[in-house]
């Protein structure tokens, strides 16, 4: 399966995006492939694009008071991560490391990316929407 059709059926966050913006983030995009165990983004790196799961699995570990580095979320084909640090100019607050062989992520890279969320503000919403949905509830 190519890029592109890749991203405009297994991911949900480009459903609807026009033929024009997928076809220049597929052309853009690169495909690499991690062993288990291998780290996709080390946290405080920068970050290269948005990063979208093709095959496999990706662990993220972030830090957490008191309690060190933990697994705080699991991603599997079509999802994303690394769009926050691209949108906010900042480094990766997480690692991000392969679960199992033949994990595969397409990275698409930051130009193309923010050159989607300037001119598609349907984009951004449901952008948005899912970067509000990753942040946990506040601890009572």
């Amino acid at each position: 399966m190519d890029a592109k059709t890749f991203l405009s059926c297994h991911v949900p966050l480009f459903a609807g995006i026009s033929d024009e913006h997928l076809t220049g983030l597929a052309e853009s995009s690169e495909l690499k492939p991690y062993k288990a165990g291998q780290t996709v983004l080390f946290q405080g790196m920068t970050v290269d694009g948005l990063h979208v799961v093709a095959a496999g699995k990706v662990s993220v570990h972030a830090k957490a008071a008191g309690k060190g580095v933990i697994k705080v979320a699991e991603l599997g084909p079509g999802e994303i991560f690394g769009e926050t640090s691209i949108l906010e100019y900042g480094t990766a607050s997480a690692a991000v490391k392969a679960v199992e062989d033949g994990t595969y992520v397409l990275v698409i890279p930051q130009d193309a990316f923010r050159r989607l969320v300037a001119e598609s503000p349907e984009f951004v919403a449901r952008l948005k929407a899912m970067m509000v949905g990753r942040i946990p509830p506040p601890r009572t």
